[in-house]
């Protein structure tokens, strides 16, 4: 079956983001549906209080809440279907392994979905007046909604299918085998009008067939733009990859000679190849100081080259966040007491802060934020990070109040190389690439990271930088 559905959808469709598509939509007609059923629910209850309350309204309405409910029952087992399916979807990537690996699939879930509010409907119009009823309309409402998630051929057919049984159902009316159920729309009955029925019928054709020719039309379009759209964004990662790849090999032939000409400058200062003079040392000193932040530019740039390049993150294993704030802080320890600073940890104890994490990397990012605060934040200030528990995530605020970063400059700062201009300023060394790796790192982990300044540690002349982190516990790795 699943073949021969896709059989009816051109190749450029087949593919990973198509299936991403039909599952938002399918799962937008769950939501739909649960507010059609409220509104199908109240219309029956307001026709129970008129033919309760009402001597010259006369109306069986206990076969529509019969029928709502039922849209209620099979509704929530679609809601329930669809995580199944989105759980499916999420561990099986490719599209070629998930149509062949799984019969029944996103587009069978949608033909579902479709044929069960097509029979809902055909009952609930029949028990609404049959071809007096104006809720005809809805399924023009119903055509359009599936030509958006359906193969053309197929709505086609549920189109053809839908007018052979209300046709039929109007003929059994009509012939008095089924009993007619009158709305008091009308003075007079049309149900049993041949001449009615046959221009009835005749538009009510016309009208479907038009509306799933134009609507399915629209959405092959859509589906084309997606898939070029889809494909431009894979040829730009494939560049990002080259470019990432070529960037390493470059730069790596750079720190080669660096390095070297660290080594001899460390060899001049220690006095290995013989004694120097005071007055010589210093400019020695600062040629050393600047190689240092070369090589460390360098491996900035290797590393985030390296992240980019990879498609995934590997060594996956739990990590246990208090830990590694705890390793982090004695790393820096004695800077931040050098800087007289007051370093507050706080967390529930009673918490579980362990993520799935490539420990190297998350403690690399976390260190770089925390290395930030210490650098950025002058003597006698305040770093704060907080751990909190919420429900699958776990969110991270690591606060201090430095020097801040000014409004207009915030929404440059995880670009690469980008340097505030207080830093400048006043003159701190940086490379700007911590922030991009920082964010890189996050959100490889499926995390997001927002900053503000001022941060809540804020006082006078003091504005600080505010970093909050979400990171899930249980989440693929990308």
């Amino acid at each position: 079956m699943g073949e021969h559905l896709f059989a009816l959808l051109p190749e450029e469709y087949r593919q990973e983001h198509f299936l991403q598509t039909i599952g938002r939509r399918n799962r937008w007609l769950i939501k739909l549906r649960f507010g059609a059923f409220g509104i199908l629910f109240v219309l029956s209850a307001i026709l129970l209080l008129l033919d309760y309350y009402t001597p010259s309204f006369s109306f069986d309405s206990l076969p529509l809440i019969i029928i709502s409910l039922i849209i209620l029952g099979y509704n929530i087992f679609f809601y329930r279907a669809s995580s199944v399916l989105d759980e499916r979807r999420r561990r099986t990537a490719k599209f070629a392994d998930y149509t062949i690996k799984y019969r029944f699939h996103d587009l069978h879930f949608s033909l579902l979905q479709i044929v069960a509010d097509f029979l809902a409907l055909m009952f609930f119009i029949h028990f609404t007046g049959g071809v007096e009823t104006p809720l005809f309309v809805f399924f023009f409402f119903h055509v359009i909604i599936g030509s958006l998630i359906l193969p053309g051929s197929i709505m086609f057919l549920i189109v053809s299918l839908t007018l052979l049984l209300t046709a039929f159902g109007a003929w059994l009316e009509y012939s008095g085998i089924v009993a007619h159920y009158h709305l008091n729309l009308f003075p007079y009955e049309l149900y049993n009008n041949s001449v009615y029925l046959f221009v009835f019928f005749i538009s009510f054709a016309v009208g479907l067939y038009l509306a799933t020719y134009l609507a399915n039309s629209i959405a092959k379009e859509l589906y084309k733009r997606e898939s070029r759209l889809a494909k431009t964004l894979l040829d730009l990662e494939e560049a990002e990859k080259i470019k990432s790849q070529y960037v390493m090999t470059i730069v790596h032939d750079l720190k080669t000679p660096i390095a070297a000409a660290t080594t001899y400058v460390n060899m001049i200062i220690d006095g290995t190849l013989g004694n120097i003079n005071p007055t010589q040392k210093k400019p020695l000193e600062r040629i050393k100081f600047r190689l240092d932040n070369a090589i460390n530019t360098i491996n900035d740039v290797l590393y985030i080259s390296k992240l980019k390049a990879e498609t995934s993150i590997e060594d996956v294993s739990e990590v246990d966040l208090i830990e590694v704030f705890n390793q982090i802080y004695n790393d820096m320890r004695i800077l931040i007491k050098t800087k007289n600073l007051s370093f507050e940890f706080e967390y529930e104890e009673k918490s579980n802060f362990t993520v799935q994490a490539e420990p190297k990397l998350l403690k690399l990012a976390l260190a770089n934020l925390i290395s930030n605060s210490v650098k950025y934040t002058e003597e006698y200030g305040k770093i704060n990070i907080e751990l909190t528990e919420q429900s699958q995530e776990i969110h991270i605020c690591i606060a201090d109040n430095g020097i801040g970063i000014p409004e207009k400059e915030q929404g440059k700062i995880f670009t690469d190389f980008y340097r505030s201009s207080i830093s400048k300023l006043k003159g701190i060394e940086g490379t700007g690439l911590g922030l991009s790796f920082v964010k890189e790192v996050i959100e490889r982990h499926n995390g997001q990271i927002t900053m503000k300044s001022p941060s809540y540690l804020n006082v006078h002349g003091r504005p600080g930088t505010q970093f909050d982190i979400v990171l899930q516990k249980n989440f693929s790795i990308i």
